[in-house]
């Protein structure tokens, strides 16, 4: 045997040594990676690389001013509309077994349409990594209420011509043309809306602000993020405008010729104005109130950290 044999089998020899006066621990974590290994390869394997997208479909028709709720627990929601005359269903799943852990109803009764996607831990099991998602999907007429309410999920929505109220407990909100009541409420996640028009009243927990239309009322509210918000002309103060946001700057453009008594302040930030007021009592860049025009309804405006910005359209 040559000598480089030799001591190839010499440090072979020691590292068996010393791995069996570790007493077995070496061996036991090499076995549960060697196991782990295994596994992981395993799960691999079975993981689907692409999941098949599956969807119930259903259409209703309508006549007249619609109605139409979506309810789901855990789903983005995407609402369209156009001149039609009847309410189109689509929801969009993949990772569920309908019927199992997912519960899909649609129903009508008169010019109401219902639509609920539930999803539930269901009794089934399957290797691998498991990847769901969900959407409902309408396209409805434009004259039509519509309600949304979701978990978790954004919303987007456009060109209604009705009531809007739309729920979100985790996503962000958009809407693109609304005309009504308009209500829009997130948990966490920014608001977006443009081409409003009537009585406005936004809240989230988390996010910043963007809206834009013609209001008769406004209220705004944000724990956490800016606000930008555009009055075009033709809005009114009919009752009190509020805009509040904990932490964020605040920026308003309001109509020259609007009437209402203004009042804002700011705990850490400056306040400038664009518009003529006339002050009343005491002002300080932090605080201000005073009338525009001679007075009407309020407009209180409030953030605790950031800058108030108030123009003219």
């Amino acid at each position: 045997m040559s000598m480089a044999e030799r001591m190839g089998k010499a440090r072979m020899w020691m590292k068996t040594r010393g791995l069996r006066r570790a007493n077995g621990n070496v061996e036991a974590r090499a076995g549960l990676a060697g196991w782990a290994s295994v596994a992981l390869a395993g799960a691999i394997l079975v993981a689907p690389t692409g999941a098949r997208a599956d969807e119930v479909v259903k259409t209703f028709a309508v006549t007249g001013h619609a109605q139409v709720h979506v309810l789901t627990d855990d789903g983005a929601v995407r609402v369209s509309t156009g001149d039609v005359q009847q309410v189109e269903v689509r929801v969009v799943y993949t990772g569920y077994k309908l019927d199992r852990d997912l519960r899909v109803d649609a129903t009508q009764t008169g010019n109401s349409v219902e639509v609920v996607a539930k999803t539930g831990t269901g009794s089934w099991f399957s290797f691998g990594v498991r990847h769901t998602s969900l959407r409902v999907e309408v396209h409805m007429p434009k004259d039509a209420d519509l309600t949304v309410n979701t978990g978790d999920g954004p919303v987007e929505a456009d060109s209604i011509t009705g009531n809007l109220d739309v729920q979100t407990g985790d996503g962000h909100i958009t809407v693109q043309g609304a005309k009504g009541n308009i209500r829009l409420k997130s948990g966490d996640g920014h608001i977006e809306g443009q081409g409003l028009d009537g009585r406005a009243d936004i809240n989230t927990g988390d996010g910043h602000v963007n809206i834009q239309g013609r209001f008769d009322a406004l209220n705004i509210r944000t724990g956490d993020g800016s606000v930008t918000a555009r009055a075009e002309k033709g809005s009114t103060v009919s009752s009190s405008w509020n805009i509040h946001t904990g932490d964020g700057s605040v920026d308003l453009e309001l109509p020259g010729e609007m009437q209402a008594n203004l009042d804002a302040s700011t705990h850490d930030g400056r306040i400038s104005l664009g518009i003529p007021v006339m002050v009343e009592g005491t002002f300080s860049s932090t605080k201000i109130f005073g009338k525009m025009n001679g007075g009407g309804q309020a407009i209180i405006v409030r953030t605790g950290d950031g800058s108030i910005r108030l123009n003219k359209v």
